[in-house]
């Protein structure tokens, strides 16, 4: 994927954190080995944020969520970042990391107990790994990200 379309996403956020008085900062080396995409600063305190692209078609109705990377280490979900943001077609959803994990512990909504599904269509609330690698996802609505605690729509410009 060309450059400029790679990051057209990230280019949006930061416009609309722009608009709501938010300085942005690109992380360290360090920083983006540990999942984080951005740094925002605001009058009171800095947060830093993994932006999630918008993903197909179905990408209104769920979100990919990494439990394990693909070499088997831990997920984004486990990362240094302080919230992530969901990409939609008209607004980010902005969550905080330590409430969606816990969120996802506590739910039950995800199948932990069944054996890995071998298509990605069929991850809905089960687990995914691709063939040879140690990666493992799983997809929930986007929905359920709103009776997350704290979660904000952010409108795209």
């Amino acid at each position: 994927m060309p450059p400029s379309k790679q990051h057209n996403y990230k280019n949006t956020f930061k416009k609309v954190a722009h608009s709501k008085g938010y300085k942005t900062h690109n992380p360290s080396f360090g920083e983006r080995k540990n999942n984080i995409d951005l740094i925002l600063e605001g009058q009171i305190n800095k947060k830093t944020v993994n932006i999630k692209k918008k993903n197909g078609k179905n990408g209104n109705k769920w979100v990919w969520i990494e439990h394990e990377t693909s070499s088997g280490s831990r997920g984004w979900i486990y990362g240094g970042a302080q919230f992530i943001v969901f990409e939609t077609s008209d607004l980010f959803i902005f969550v905080n990391r330590a409430n969606l994990l816990r969120w996802l512990q506590s739910s039950q909504m995800v199948r932990w107990d069944l054996p890995y599904v071998d298509q990605p269509w069929s991850a809905k609330y089960r687990l995914f790994r691709r063939n040879k690698t140690l990666e493992t996802i799983t997809q929930i609505k986007t929905d359920d990200l709103f009776l997350i605690d704290g979660t904000q729509r952010w409108l795209k410009l």
